[in-house]
């Protein structure tokens, strides 16, 4: 029987970019969320969506949608105009606690892009979620135990078998079955399962762990540049220590070293 499921969602744009960036670019690309057990499903269904209710029951009551499909996106928590909100900061905070009480775990990787030498879109997604799947593997193993991986749909599959999802699919099964390290994923079952996020509690949790990651990261990595269009996420970095508290962290070493949830790509150009 699976136990775990790993939910991941996207923060930041996985295209090239140049600077000055233009709007909707950006110079770093996560793919990240959190494992929670399926047994629990159901709880932490109804327990993110009442938390939801609780912050935002005007916004929700105006969209005239179910509060379990009404999302609260991560980037608007992370969002340089929203840097004063106490609301956003406090739910924010909640919701980690929720993944802390279900005994979740934080999982995710950041690629800091090269403008020069760009990876292409679903190179960089297809190995972000390899790297992901090793991670996820060592969890499992250490739990003794089995999980899938649930991810964030594009919709990007409208032309069966040539979407972005489609893509991705294939790269892993490819690196599972045809890699000699994929080989070695003996606790992963089946290849990644895409839904739609106003579905899933899990991933809508996913998107909130990867923006906050994206952001930390981003005000870590790169300077505040109005000239070259770089953002100040500072007032993101007091969720650093509540997302490393939950961050996987190996109980023993392999390869001889740790292995934890958190993971950087640094493709930057050399100066």
């Amino acid at each position: 029987m699976v136990e775990w499921a790993l939910y991941l969602d996207e923060a930041g744009d996985s295209n090239r970019h140049e600077l000055p960036l233009i709007s909707g670019k950006t110079p770093l690309f996560t793919l990240g969320g959190c494992c929670l057990r399926l047994k629990d499903w159901r709880e932490f269904d109804r327990r993110y969506m009442h938390l939801k209710i609780h912050f935002f029951r005007n916004e929700i009551d105006k969209s005239r949608k179910d509060a379990a499909n009404w999302e609260i996106k991560g980037k608007r928590l992370t969002a340089p105009r929203n840097a004063e909100s106490e609301r956003l900061k406090v739910f924010g905070y909640q919701v980690l606690d929720l993944i802390g009480e279900f005994g979740g775990r934080l999982f995710a990787v950041t690629f800091l892009k090269s403008v020069k030498d760009p990876m292409a879109s679903h190179a960089m997604y297809s190995h972000g979620l390899q790297i992901l799947a090793e991670r996820f593997d060592i969890f499992l193993r250490e739990e003794d135990s089995t999980g899938l991986t649930i991810i964030d749909s594009r919709a990007a599959h409208v032309t069966p078998g040539q979407g972005l999802d489609y893509r991705v699919a294939t790269s892993y099964l490819s690196f599972v079955f045809g890699n000699v390290e994929g080989q070695q994923l003996k606790r992963l079952i089946e290849g990644p399962i895409f839904a739609d996020s106003g579905l899933t509690a899990g991933i809508q949790m996913a998107d909130i762990v990867a923006a906050l990651v994206y952001a930390n990261q981003y005000t870590y990595r790169f300077n505040p540049d109005d000239q070259n269009g770089l953002l100040s996420y500072a007032h993101a970095r007091k969720f650093w220590q509540p997302l490393k508290a939950l961050e996987f962290a190996s109980k023993k070493k392999y390869g001889g070293y740790l292995k934890y949830g958190f993971r950087i790509v640094d493709h930057r150009d050399k100066n």
